[in-house]
């Protein structure tokens, strides 16, 4: 045999042929089946014979084949899915320029050298020209970790002045009457319990602890316990606590009320509400539902033993939804009420605080009706206005910050093309204040204020990319306003501003926004300021 004829021989497709020789071999060979019979063995049994024991059989590494214990899970392992965040950081700056004249009570902006100075009260830090602010809110919490019945919820509100504030300066605020110009509040933090269907008389009920508002007769803060009860018929609140206060050390601190409501229906209901702090408050209303497009409600309200407020409110809405009307008649009975709120009569125990507040005179009687209506035109057109109507029972009763007047307000919200979106507005204001000539006090100021106020307000913006993720908004306003006081009269002074907002989406949970306004001052208030401009810059995010 030759070489030649070796190499042929040992060639792959002389392999190829010998497999498929012995494979018909082992294919022809009979087998046993089941039944004791012969049974013809399939392709893959032929080639399972054939590579029998070619491949050895490899060892398995014992560092790989280590046994795994399956991960375990606890109750407070998913945090994510039951934490929710919602934050907000702003940062403004404010720029006043001046017109060299002095501010309304005669300070000048020149250097004291104690010397008289016949122009005025030398100053110069009335006049700072800018200041600086950082804010942030962040409100958080958790619903159902841990265990469904439990709900938690925190706000944080933080302020701080970032530059130097000169006493008297128009750029001061409430942070410079405190150390190191910041403040840190801590506006809520609760722990919310609620009550399962098979919880017997807990459930549909709700313990809350904790930091918390609550609305009834009046707005309740305070620091401790709240119980709702809800059933089918009616419902209540109960509520008692240590009153908090960020700026004041309250010597009167317990403070608690309750809400109760009681359905007669589905179309109606009577609701009693009362707050204990210092005084008792009470106010009890009704409301009812006359077939699918009105609804009707009314009020008492009372301090003490002396009545406060009586109201009538109706409401008419169609069922499409384009247009409503409500109507408003509101009666204040007496001038016992609370021109702030009712926490005015607490005695401040902070050394910080020696002197009174600041008191505006007793809220005079008086009749008031308002009628407000709104009307959706079509997909490009919705209009609306109101009139309000108030006159005193006794016009001598007249204060600087309680008059009669009458209030109009119409505006137009216009989209001219799908982006872009118009919105206009007229309000006016007429005060029917007496007339201050001759005054035979020199503080005697019940005349003085405004006697007519007009606002023009214009304002277009338009949204950019995929659900408006970015937006741009401009605009202004001008203002003219008749004042007067028992030394003069002031007509037609004018104010003006403009403004311009951009805001953008980043992303599912952040926005960005920059907001600027320009903007002039009343002469008769601020002869000294000649105009103002506001730059605010910041970012809300959202978990």
């Amino acid at each position: 045999m030759t070489i030649h004829r070796l190499c042929r021989l040992l060639s792959p497709r002389f392999f190829f042929i010998a497999l498929l020789v012995l494979a018909a071999a082992n294919a022809q060979t009979p087998g046993t089946a089941a039944g004791g019979g012969q049974a013809t063995p399939t392709i893959t049994s032929a080639w399972d014979g054939l590579l029998q024991g070619t491949i050895p059989q490899m060892q398995v590494d014992p560092s790989i084949g280590v046994a795994q214990n399956p991960v375990k899970h606890g109750a407070a392992d998913d945090l994510e899915n039951h934490f929710y965040f919602d934050s907000r950081t702003e940062y403004t700056r404010e720029n006043l320029y001046f017109t060299g004249q002095p501010n309304a009570s005669g300070v000048i902006n020149v250097a004291p050298n104690g010397l008289f100075n016949p122009n005025g009260i030398p100053d110069p830090n009335a006049f700072q020209p800018s200041g600086n602010w950082i804010y942030s809110f962040m409100d958080f919490g958790t619903t159902g970790w841990i265990s469904d019945r439990v709900n938690t919820h925190f706000a944080i509100r933080y302020r701080q002045d970032l530059t130097h504030i000169d006493q008297g300066s128009p750029e001061q605020t409430i942070l410079n009457s405190f150390g190191a110009n910041r403040r840190v509040e801590f506006l809520t933090g609760n722990v919310e319990i609620n009550g399962r269907p098979t919880d017997g008389w807990f459930a549909g009920s709700t313990i809350t602890l904790g930091r918390q508002y609550i609305y009834g007769a009046e707005l309740a803060e305070l620091d401790g316990g709240a119980l709702t009860i809800n059933r089918q018929k009616y419902s209540y609140t109960l509520f008692a606590g240590r009153r908090f206060s960020f700026f004041t050390d309250p010597d009167q601190r317990a403070v608690g009320g309750g809400n109760f409501v009681y359905r007669f229906g589905s179309d109606s209901s009577l609701e009693y509400d009362a707050l204990f702090y210092i005084k008792g408050t009470h106010h009890v209303a009704y409301r009812r539902r006359f077939g699918p497009h009105w609804l009707f409600s009314g009020g008492y309200k009372m301090i003490g033993s002396y009545p406060i407020d009586l109201y009538l409110n109706g409401i008419w809405s169609p069922s499409n939804g384009r247009t409503t009307i409500r109507l408003a008649w509101w009666e204040k009975l007496t001038n016992k009420d609370y021109f702030y709120d009712y926490t005015l009569n607490a005695r401040d125990l902070d050394p910080n605080n020696p002197l009174l507040r600041l008191y505006l005179g007793p809220e005079s009687p008086y009749s008031q009706f308002v009628i407000d209506a709104r009307r959706t035109l079509n997909s490009r057109l919705r209009v609306g206005g109101s009139i309000w109507l108030r006159r005193l029972v006794h016009s001598q009763d007249q204060g600087p910050f309680d008059t009669s007047f009458q209030d109009y307000r119409v505006d137009a919200q216009i989209v001219p093309i799908r982006p872009v979106e118009l919105f206009l507005g007229y309000h006016e204001r007429d005060s029917d204040r007496l007339n201050p000539f001759p005054s035979s006090d020199f503080f005697d100021v019940r005349a003085t204020g405004e006697t007519k106020i007009q606002d023009f307000t214009a304002e277009i913006g338009r949204s950019f990319g995929e659900n408006g993720r970015f937006t741009l908004k401009a605009g202004g306003f001008y203002r003219r306003m008749n004042f007067q006081d028992q030394f003069y009269v002031l007509n037609h002074l004018h104010d003006r501003g403009l403004l311009g907002n951009v805001s953008m989406k980043l992303d599912a949970r952040t926005r960005v926004y920059f907001n600027y306004d320009l903007d002039t001052d009343f002469y008769v208030f601020s002869p000294n300021v000649k105009y103002a401009q506001v730059l605010r810059i910041g970012m809300a995010w959202k978990y």
